[in-house]
């Protein structure tokens, strides 16, 4: 079974369905545990935050990836192409890493491995590896049931975690809360392009506050069904015009989120957008230099689908 190891991870990733096997090879619970503690540390303390946005300081280049759900194969090759060990000012951004496809043998999900290897990463680079707290994050930390196929998604993941961890799993678990409960929503790079895993539809664009994203405390109602955060990881307006008002209001010039499916790995719903899904065998990630203007060319040249290392217009 083909396997590929991160340096200074704690434990091994199959990057194949997950077996019996697999199981006995999860990271040990206690050291696991350390570094998610790590790594929650790290998210809070990481340059440039406040609250819950993240303005990078200083970048050469960033590396932003959409929706992964648990697919270690493609995490794998998005490390491979980011190469951060070699490029010591690149930021790498990932986002939507659970309720995935890849499933123990007792139907449960496997995608909480993931979230391990994000931590191992968080702690080897604190201050360049990001997370956006997505939509199916934020379910699981507030248990807003999530169905697909008529089956729980949150429960399905929290059964993966028990099949893993055994009698460990509830302290695992209020780790990865712990983790959902710190990530920011929104990171602006230095050439103002703003990274989130989605934006306020255009029915409250106007009144929605982007204080509530400067502001480490939470509410029941900033998370719930019309809440401030709710909106940046749940809307799915992707008109010009509601993008234009999320820029203005989050003093940005172009926006790359994730969230909506794309069976080609991307789509440019507008002249300020790009929206990128990385959890397919088109999956696509955005590679662009931070350290001057850009522009909405600049972002679509940027574009690589992982299978292949070449643009997505290059890969047939």
């Amino acid at each position: 079974m083909p396997e590929t190891t991160i340096p200074r991870s704690q434990g091994r990733y199959t990057v194949s369905k997950p077996s019996l096997q697999d199981i006995t090879t999860m990271p040990d619970p206690f050291k696991l545990l350390n570094t998610l503690r790590r790594a929650c540390n790290a998210f809070r303390n990481t340059p440039g935050r406040r609250g819950r946005f993240v303005q990078i300081p200083d970048a050469e280049s960033v590396v932003v990836a959409g929706d992964l759900h648990g697919n270690l194969t493609n995490f794998k090759k998005l490390l491979d192409l980011a190469d951060l060990a070699k490029h010591p000012r690149r930021h790498l951004v990932v986002q939507e890493l659970i309720h995935g496809g890849q499933r123990y043998p007792d139907g449960s999900d496997a995608s909480h491995r993931a979230l391990d290897l994000l931590a191992a990463l968080k702690c080897q680079y604190p201050d360049r590896v990001h997370m956006l707290l997505g939509n199916h994050e934020m379910a699981q930390w507030t248990r807003r049931q999530i169905l697909k196929a008529e089956e729980d998604l949150n429960q399905m993941f929290r059964l993966g975690v028990e099949t893993a961890y055994g009698r460990h799993a509830e302290t695992i678990y209020a780790a990865y809360e712990e983790l959902f409960a710190v990530l920011p929503l929104a990171i602006r790079t230095p050439n103002r392009v703003l990274l989130s895993h989605s934006m306020p539809n255009g029915k409250t664009i106007a009144s929605w506050d982007p204080a509530c994203l400067h502001r480490d405390d939470w509410t029941d109602e900033d998370v719930g069904l019309h809440g401030g955060l709710y909106a940046v990881a749940w809307g799915r307006d992707t008109r010009l015009e509601t993008a234009e008002q999320f820029l203005a209001k989050m003093d940005a010039d172009l926006l790359i989120t994730g969230h909506i499916p794309c069976d080609v790995g991307f789509s440019v719903p507008n002249a300020r957008q790009i929206i990128l899904d990385t959890q397919n065998e088109n999956g696509c990630v955005c590679c662009f230099a931070a350290d001057r203007p850009v522009t909405q060319a600049d972002l679509e040249a940027g574009l690589v689908r992982l299978a292949t290392g070449k643009h997505p217009a290059e890969s047939g």
